[in-house]
């Protein structure tokens, strides 16, 4: 199962890396004992800015959930731009889910990686 969501990844990283707007990838996927897995890596786009990410994976049934993940992007002075996690906060939020952005906090979004991707192409290349 692990394999197969880290075939979607690649899947979805493949039609990036062949742009002009991606100048490096490096993407690590590893398959680690009891039906988990961890995937991490960096994607540098075309104006300097990078998206770290993280996920920790693991099979429920014929499921692979995110049990934690991190998005996190920031701009060429490595400044924030945003990062999106599932991590627990203090103070405590209402949801675990959540997007931190220059201006604050937004609760309970919890996008998958082709939707944070789509995000900042059209945020470098607003076509």
């Amino acid at each position: 199962m692990i394999q197969a969501y880290y075939d979607q990844i690649t899947t979805i990283l493949e039609p990036y890396a062949a742009t002009r707007l991606v100048l490096h990838a490096q993407i690590n996927m590893e398959t680690r004992p009891g039906g988990q897995g961890y995937l991490s890596g960096s994607i540098t786009f075309q104006d300097g800015s990078v998206l770290f990410l993280r996920e920790y994976l693991s099979v429920s049934g014929s499921n692979v959930q995110r049990v934690m993940y991190s998005y996190h992007y920031q701009d060429e002075a490595q400044q924030l731009r945003f990062r999106y996690d599932n991590a627990l906060h203090r103070p405590h939020l209402g949801t675990r889910e959540h997007k931190h952005t220059p201006e604050g906090i937004i609760e309970g979004v919890s996008p998958s990686l082709a939707e944070v991707l789509h995000e900042i192409v059209a945020a470098i290349d607003p076509v």
